[in-house]
């Protein structure tokens, strides 16, 4: 074996020549005089050759930062980057020590290797030579590598020593002074330099080369470094937590609230259109349970008459059979003439009694379809849905975004096709009643509460996706107009409603309509009420006061009932509508003052159709609106530019307002002198007629209107003190002149209905100051012809 004094000379050759010639000349003396100093350098030596790569190799991640994250955020869609980085450390020395050749590249170009023909080179630039050593990281290093601002080491604040002061392994070199305590491997008795992260352990320079020659470690100061970083971040997170959990929290406590508050509304919701469903069944009870009556009524006046007469006819019989018995005692000519008067009576009697045969007639009840008692089971729901979905279907701006291109998709939705099981029952009473309507078809699904069990209109089954407009709204019979019954013109069958403030007197009245009981009900726009009359002009009863509260009027216009029978009113200076049961008591109430989509400034007539649809005259606004039964905004339609500007007298005024029996809507434009009609779903004029005049096909000041079953459309035509009737096309039919005795030129019709009969029924309505006057108490404003 070669002595350790043999090996000096060569391992001092492979010391660098260019370290300082003093250090020179001192290393060279020593490899004679000091043997010792020469295991120092061995030990030196030694210690590089057997250093990890990874220390050599430096750190290759050192600038890289974490990236920020906070742990505290709520989730989204992005991708969440990994909160401590791709290697959680500053300084990310992986190792492979299990890695000869790598250890063995990173010696050749960093540490002093064993072989004296490697030149030793800067561990940084490989160009310069090293003239000093990092202790933490067991690198050589030249001045310049060393001594820059970026240094690693310099950054790290790591020990740099001369190349020339080098300590053995295990001893703490003179030069360095540290206050703090060492720590020790207890392994080695080394002194550790390194943090292994897979033990959470400090090891030394030894347990490197074989203990924890495969872990991932670091060296100690970069590893504490680190670990006050990852504290820090705990830290801020902890904070950030905190504050995330409070904010929490108190949104929880608000979502709560908002919930009971939704919770409650939704209740409120629901007891409102439930009790729709049973005001509907009990209103349908009560209209079938009088209907029976006025039937049995009726066939029991019949057939008290009937017998009545046969009485009659059996008591002239008697006396006719007595006077014959005594004629039998007489002689000559009296026997005659007894024979032949007897004979004439009796053929008399007999001719009676034959013309007296009626037709036996049964009541058949015809059950309503029970499949609808699921269906109403199944009506109406409550969803859990996001608010900000609920914010996106009920905003006014994407409503008026989407306007054009939901209107149709809206309409259909409420007028969607639903199919009813067959019924084959048949009525036994036909001869006025109108035919049941074929359910193997489809039909719409109506928003009436009543069964279908007869049709109210014959053209309802030639459209029935669509809903039109009627005479009397759910009556069960044709209404025809028929002409006047005086041969007087101008003179009515009878009138009521005088000037007055008392039951059955009005002031101003302007809204009329007759509902399917045939009473008259009327808007006493001036006493702010609704009055009631039977069909001979008889008060009934009267609901309504001034005020804006639910049930109270600030001069109330337009009226009129739906298929439900209900009574809706325009209540006019309140800019709403209100909903009544049949007998006046409070449903709901929609609109308020504003042009907005469903608000009104001074909205004046109203009509429904088939479907319970409602239409509202919007004047001040210049537009028609169109809402559900219930008073939820569809669509709806502004006049301008329906006709050149320069054959009007100005903005259209609509004010009148009916459906057609084809689901047109009829609009009388007040100021401009004309009637428009415009198409079901509220996107064009179809016709416009009139001008101002008081010829045929005039106008001047058109206001109320109403069609029949047949499609015929009545117009008061106001200032021109006639009723018009025209085609389903508006084409002239004939004129009802309305000038009689009684009334003057301040009074003008202003409103017109149809009695179950076909008759008209026509309110007038006076100047504010005739109203006034004394003279004007003894004038009737309704009036029947």
């Amino acid at each position: 074996m070669t002595s350790f004094a043999n090996m000096t000379p060569s391992l001092a050759a492979s010391l660098p020549a260019t370290s300082t010639s003093s250090s020179g000349s001192n290393l060279n003396s020593a490899d004679q005089e000091d043997p010792l100093a020469m295991s120092n350098i061995i030990c030196s030596l030694l210690e590089n050759m057997n250093k990890p790569s990874s220390l050599q190799s430096g750190p290759s991640n050192s600038n890289a930062s974490s990236v920020p994250y906070d742990i505290w955020a709520l989730p989204s869609c992005s991708t969440i980057p990994n909160p401590i980085g791709s290697s959680s450390r500053e300084f990310s020395s992986t190792n492979n020590n299990n890695n000869p050749s790598h250890s063995k590249e990173d010696n050749s170009s960093g540490s002093p290797a064993t072989s004296s023909s490697v030149s030793i080179t800067c561990f940084r630039c490989e160009e310069r030579t090293p003239t000093t050593r990092c202790l933490e990281c067991n690198d050589l290093f030249c001045h310049e590598c060393c001594h820059k601002v970026t240094s690693d080491c310099q950054l790290r604040e790591h020990t740099l020593l001369p190349i020339h002061q080098i300590s053995p392994i295990g001893a703490r070199p003179n030069s360095v002074t540290n206050d703090k305590e060492v720590m020790y491997c207890e392994l080695h008795c080394d002194p550790v330099r390194f943090y292994c992260e897979a033990c959470i352990l400090f090891i030394c320079q030894e347990c490197t080369l074989w203990v924890h020659k495969d872990h991932c470690y670091s060296p100690i100061k970069g590893a504490l470094d680190m670990c006050r970083i990852g504290v820090f971040r705990a830290i801020e997170d902890t904070k950030t937590g905190t504050k995330a959990i409070k904010t929490a929290i108190d949104r929880a406590v608000a979502m709560s609230k908002a919930y009971e508050k939704e919770t409650a509304e939704a209740n409120m919701k629901i007891r409102k259109a439930m009790r729709c469903f049973a005001q509907a069944i009990e209103d349908r009870e009560k209209y079938l349970l009088d209907k029976v009556e006025k039937m049995r009524q009726a066939k029991m006046s019949e057939l008290t008459d009937h017998m009545n007469t046969l009485r009659g006819i059996l008591a002239g019989l008697a006396h006719t059979n007595e006077t014959l018995v005594r004629s039998m005692d007489s002689e000559g000519i009296d026997l005659f003439m007894a024979k032949e008067k007897g004979r004439a009576q009796v053929d008399y009697f007999s001719c009676m009694f034959k013309n007296m045969y009626t037709t036996e007639e049964r009541i058949m009840f015809i059950p309503p379809n029970y499949d609808l008692v699921d269906q109403i089971k199944r009506q109406c729901d409550v969803q859990s849905a996001p608010v900000s979905a609920i914010h996106a279907l009920t905003s006014s701006s994407s409503l008026v975004s989407h306007r054009s291109s939901t209107r149709q998709s809206l309409l259909q939705s409420l007028q969607s096709a639903q199919t009813y099981p067959p019924l084959t029952y048949q009525m036994s009473i036909t001869n006025s009643l109108r035919s049941l309507p074929d359910y193997t078809t489809s039909h719409t699904r109506s928003t009436n509460y009543y069964d279908h069990s007869i049709s109210s209109s014959i053209s309802m089954d030639s459209n029935p996706a669509r809903g039109i407009g009627q005479a009397i709204p759910g009556y069960w019979m044709s209404v025809s107009v028929k002409p006047t019954r005086s041969p007087v013109p101008g003179v009515p069958m009878f009138s009521f409603g005088r000037e007055g403030q008392e039951e059955g007197q009005v002031s101003r009245p302007w809204g009329l309509c007759v509902d399917r009981e045939g009473n008259i009900i009327v808007a006493d726009r001036r006493n702010n009420r609704i009055q009631i009359f039977n069909n001979r002009g008889e008060f009934r009863s009267m609901f309504g006061s001034k005020g804006t509260g639910p049930g109270e009027f600030d001069l109330p216009a337009g009226i009129t009932t739906d298929t439900y029978g209900r009574i809706i009113v325009i209540d006019k200076d309140n800019h709403r509508v209100q909903i009544f049961t049949s007998s006046g008591n409070f449903i709901l109430k929609f609109g308020s003052f504003g042009k907005e989509c469903g608000q009104f400034q001074y909205p004046w007539d109203v009509a429904v159709n088939t479907l319970g649809n409602i239409v509202v005259t919007d004047t001040r606004n210049h537009r028609i609106q169109l809402f559900t039964s219930d008073g939820t905004f569809i669509t709806k339609f502004v006049f301008e530019g329906a006709n050149p500007a320069k054959l009007l007298k100005g903005p259209t005024t609509p004010r009148g307002v009916c459906f057609t029996t084809s689901g047109n809507i009829i609009v009388s434009d007040f100021e401009n002198h004309r009637l428009l009609m415009v198409d079901p779903t509220l996107s064009k004029v179809l016709h416009c007629v009139g001008r101002e005049g008081s010829g045929i096909g005039e106008l001047n000041r058109p206001s109320g209107i109403v069609t029949d079953d047949d499609g015929r459309i009545i117009v008061a035509d106001s200032k021109n003190h006639r009723v018009l009737v025209f085609t389903s096309e508006l084409r002239i039919l004939w004129a009802v002149d309305l000038k009689s005795p009684g009334l003057d030129d301040k009074d003008r019709p202003s409103d017109v209905a149809l009695t179950p009969e076909g008759y008209l029924v026509v309110l007038f309505e006076t100047l504010p100051d005739t109203a006034r006057d004394i003279s004007s108490h003894g004038k009737q404003y309704i009036k029947v012809y």
